[in-house]
């Protein structure tokens, strides 16, 4: 018994550490920062609720909540660890200032100063927690810390909304549906109930919401996941048509916990069971509103529902995750309900005007036998009219719009293209088709002198000045964010174009001449003394190989399941050596992968890097490829110099093959036994057939 009251005073006495702790975090940043994210403030208060926030005062008016991002957890990661953010906002849902407080990123051997630029920061002030926080859209991104700055921007976002949740002020509505659906952020659409949501519960793991909103029509539906939607009428095509569509909208890092099974639907007291078939995941929308917003969304193939009476979804996981309910009524429901109940009331008044004048006429009927009675009528009827009437029919069931509830202006859309080149540094764009420009040059000239030009602009440049060379991040912010990650930066949209196309024209150029980390392999090959390199035996190649594209699923499969874990950095050392970032690990991880390709030539292309395995399994479609000659069925010279070993014998393995020039350099100056012609070579060849198999005759060496 004496242990157990040990280990229970040490667990509450943890608790109490825990707690108090927690609410340190908030209350030991310093007043100069409180100062920057609410400047208006006179007092703040300390720390205090769940969720934990400080309250901001003015001439003792509450004028906004102060809080950390990492009170609020989980945290969101950056690059190399994770970000934590000052927050503060007024009560009707208004940033009014963001500060980082604490990262271990660097940018140009400065600790987190690219998050601390000037104006990066301060752009949140102002920012409504409605908005979708959309990286090059809702928020200024950063060139070489994209994923970064989507990180801090999701982490504002996210615990901004929940402290809302918990203390925003909200005007009280009418009922009644609201006037222009097409003009909410889908935080209001979340708020105000017009999509409704539920949290799927696992124990020990954060929650995901689900939300469920109907699409009333083919313009909601594109306003919601634009180009998604075609993918939905296409589900129902298949299955025969469907009557109605809701959209489920999955928001959360594990989406994988809204499948198809297990949904049902109940109106009228009648329950009908959604089969699978009806039920289809449309994926992460790229763009329309919930682009940023949401991880996963699907639509709910309907039939025999009436979307005039409200409904209630069940969502049943079993024993394992146990079984959900939503109360669900459509906008039009919400119509008939707000008509029906005008209707009501104009009955209602009807009725009463009729009583009323009945009883003023019964009134007057007796005060025709009485004077008394006719004095005092006279003195009732000189009060308004308005007090006969309850009710006018026009006064009853407003229709609401919520945007006047939250003071919300929309403000007008920018194109793609406006805003593209609004936020285009025509610098970058200059140093990126220098880069381009050089590269191609190289590699249609093919001189080894240009080559090494080209190589040396790329790291330095590429790498250093501008840091626009392709990560696989690229690949996975594509699947987290969409498309819109190369759209609105146009240097990088110009690189990503550029190598898509020469991947499938020629095959893996940019890794030959514009990864600057492959390029300083090739600058340490070039240092290294021959005598310390090293080649793998064959069959530990041909294994080795294959490990790039397990480094490439580790990476992509858990994006595409919808977490927005980053891994990447513990794979790309691009990162580390050309922003020094100040990770031990990771530079302990860079520094063995640059000693292995001292000693192994291009050991990290060969065996390692996931953004030559998806090129590499692009270019597998390439159509110009290195030719080959009759002397290539006898020479070992490009076999011999090959920097990523893709040659053996008269054989390419093309996706391996970087398209560095060695080999048709080689071919093309005739260095080697490329040098004489077949007419000479062939009665050598000849000869060694002969003495070969004389020997394999004999069991003799032939003596010349």
């Amino acid at each position: 018994m004496t242990h157990m009251r040990c280990l229970a005073s040490l667990g509450v006495l943890a608790v109490l550490l825990v707690g108090s702790a927690q609410a340190q975090g908030v209350n030991r940043v310093r007043s100069s920062l409180l100062e920057e994210v609410i400047p208006e403030a006179d007092r703040v208060e300390e720390a205090e609720g769940s969720p934990i926030v400080r309250r901001a005062y003015k001439d003792d008016e509450l004028i906004g909540y102060v809080f950390l991002t990492s009170d609020l957890p989980p945290e969101e990661y950056g690059y190399s660890g994770p970000i934590e953010a000052l927050v503060a906002m007024t009560p009707e849902g208004n940033l009014t200032g963001v500060r980082v407080t604490r990262y271990n990123e660097t940018y140009m051997r400065t600790r987190g100063d690219f998050l601390r630029r000037p104006g990066f920061q301060e752009q949140f002030a102002g920012k409504f927690i409605g908005d979708a926080f959309r990286v090059y859209e809702d928020v200024d991104g950063m060139s070489r810390v994209t994923i970064s700055v989507r990180a801090l921007s999701r982490g504002v976002r996210r615990t901004a909304r929940r402290v809302a949740a918990e203390y925003l002020r909200v005007a009280e509505s009418e009922p009644g549906p609201v006037e222009n659906i097409l003009n909410l952020s889908w935080f209001e659409m979340r708020r105000f109930g017009v999509a409704p949501r539920f949290e799927v519960l696992e124990e020990g793991r954060d929650p995901v919401g689900v939300s469920l909103i109907h699409l009333e029509s083919d313009e909601f539906a594109e306003y919601l996941v634009g180009g998604l939607y075609r993918y939905a009428l296409q589900a129902a095509e298949r299955r025969g048509g469907a009557d109605q569509m809701v959209l489920y909208v999955v928001d959360g890092t594990r989406p994988q916990l809204a499948i198809q099974q297990g949904w049902s639907v109940t109106q009228g007291g009648v329950t009908s069971e959604i089969p699978t078939e009806n039920v289809a995941m449309l994926g992460a929308p790229w763009e329309g509103l919930l682009s940023g917003e949401s991880s996963m969304t699907g639509v709910l193939l309907l039939n025999d529902v009436d979307v005039e009476q409200p409904m209630t979804f069940e969502y049943d996981r079993g024993s394992e995750l146990g079984s959900y309910t939503l109360e669900y009524t459509t906008q039009r429901a919400i119509e008939v309900m707000a008509e029906t109940a005008a209707a009501e009331a104009a009955a209602a008044a009807e009725a009463a005007a009729t009583a009323a004048a009945e009883s003023a006429s019964r009134e007057r009927e007796l005060a025709a036998s009485s004077p008394e009675v006719e004095e005092s009528l006279a003195v009732a009827t000189d009060a308004p009219e308005a007090t006969a009437i309850a009710s006018s029919p026009t006064d009853a069931a407003p229709v609401v719009s919520q945007l006047e509830l939250l003071d919300f202006e929309v403000e007008p859309q920018e194109t793609v293209f406006e805003r593209t080149l609004a936020n285009t540094s025509w610098t970058r764009v200059g140093w990126i088709i220098l880069a381009l420009t050089l590269a191609t040059l190289a590699f249609f000239i093919k001189k080894a002198a240009l080559r090494w030009v080209a190589l040396g602009f790329t790291f330095i440049v590429l790498g250093y000045v501008d840091g626009g060379f392709l990560s696989v991040s690229h690949i996975t912010s594509a699947i987290w964010v969409g498309p819109s990650v190369f759209l609105y930066d146009l240097p990088l949209l110009i690189m990503v174009v550029f190598t898509v196309l020469t991947v499938i024209l020629f095959g893996r150029i940019f890794c030959g001449f514009l990864c600057p980390f492959g390029a300083l392999q090739d600058f340490i090959e070039q240092i290294v003394p021959k005598r310390f390199q090293r080649s793998l035996p064959q069959r530990a190649h041909e294994v080795g190989l294959k490990a790039k594209y397990g480094v490439l699923a580790i990476i992509v499969v858990p994006a595409l399941a919808g977490s927005d874990t980053s891994l990447y950095q513990y794979f790309e050392p691009f990162g580390t050596v050309f922003s020094l970032t100040p990770s031990l690990l990771l530079w302990s991880i860079a520094g063995s992968i640059l000693i292995a390709s001292a000693v192994v030539p291009r050991f990290y292309c060969r065996y390692m890097c996931p953004l030559g395995a998806a090129l590499a399994i692009g270019s597998v479609i390439s159509l110009k490829r290195i030719r080959r000659v009759e002397q290539c069925n006898h020479c070992k010279v490009c076999e011999q110099k090959c920097p990523t070993g893709a040659i053996r014998g008269p054989t390419i393995d093309f996706k391996e093959c970087v398209r560095c020039n060695v080999c048709e350099i080689e071919l093309i100056e005739k260095t080697g036994v490329c040098r004489h012609d077949m007419e000479v070579i062939r009665p050598r060849l000849i000869q060694l057939e002969t003495a070969s198999t004389f020997e394999s005759i004999t069991g003799t060496t032939h003596a010349n």
